[in-house]
């Protein structure tokens, strides 16, 4: 079958396409050809996907992205384009990063990955919006833009050509979105802001340790990993906030602690 010919839609009755919907935002970085998006945008269709943004997008969206989209035209339609991407991840819980070059050593936090089997099945175990970052054709998501990401996505691949296509990685990470159904209920899953007010004390503990700055940033980033991995608790953060707070009142000076 030609790869733009397609027949009429087929409802599937094991998809859930309206949580799909309302959970997940694609954002798309600066995208440097339209038969992507557009291919994108249908298989955003294919797995019950549908809000697209685009940041700062290299080429206007035309006749070839559309021709491209097929029945998901209606999402090209309703995309939105912002021009940074600070602006696109407003008012999302969970950034998920993708990339094709993954930490080959234990020091490279930042690019330490999984697979989007293991990301279905840890966000299986969350609530929240979350925001799926895919690069641009040519160089992927830079390293300020994977800074961003709660967790880094990367589809495994042939140790002798592992690049794949934009829209093919794309697509495999909505299938496997698509196969896993939410199972926890959001009463036991911690606010965001807890988690954060978590990983500012974590960062306090590290100042207090005299470490390097540049051993700091990298256990903050390997502590913040942590932490969007794991399937926590409101419970746990609450415990494990309780202890790093004790242990930061302990070891701050009494003239500091009188400040606050």
């Amino acid at each position: 079958m030609d790869a733009l010919s397609d027949p009429a839609p087929v409802k599937s009755k094991a998809s859930s396409p309206g949580k799909l919907r309302q959970r997940f935002r694609v954002v798309l970085v600066e995208l440097e050809k339209e038969g992507n998006i557009g291919s994108i945008a249908r298989s955003m269709r294919n797995f019950g996907l549908a809000n697209l943004c685009l940041v700062s997008p290299k080429m206007p969206i035309g006749d070839e992205a559309y021709r491209y989209a097929k029945h998901g035209k209606e999402i090209l339609e309703k995309a939105r384009t912002v021009q940074r991407l600070s602006d696109a991840l407003k008012g999302v819980d969970h950034v998920v990063g993708t990339t094709a070059i993954v930490g080959t050593s234990s020091r490279n936090i930042l690019r330490t990955a999984i697979d989007p089997a293991q990301l279905a099945s840890r966000l299986a175990g969350t609530t929240g919006s979350v925001a799926l970052l895919f690069g641009r054709e040519s160089t992927g998501l830079n390293n300020r833009e994977l800074q961003q990401c709660n967790m880094i996505v990367s589809v495994p691949a042939s140790d002798e050509y592992n690049v794949l296509n934009v829209a093919i990685a794309a697509s495999i990470v909505f299938y496997e979105l698509h196969k896993v159904k939410q199972t926890r209920p959001r009463s036991l899953e911690p606010s965001q802001q807890s988690v954060e007010r978590l990983a500012a004390i974590f960062t306090q503990l590290a100042y207090a340790a005299d470490l390097p700055l540049h051993r700091r940033r990298l256990a903050d980033r390997a502590f913040r990993n942590v932490l969007a991995k794991s399937i926590i608790s409101r419970r746990e953060v609450s415990l494990i906030m309780g202890v790093l707070r004790r242990i930061r009142d302990k070891t701050q000076p009494i003239s500091t602690q009188l400040r606050e």
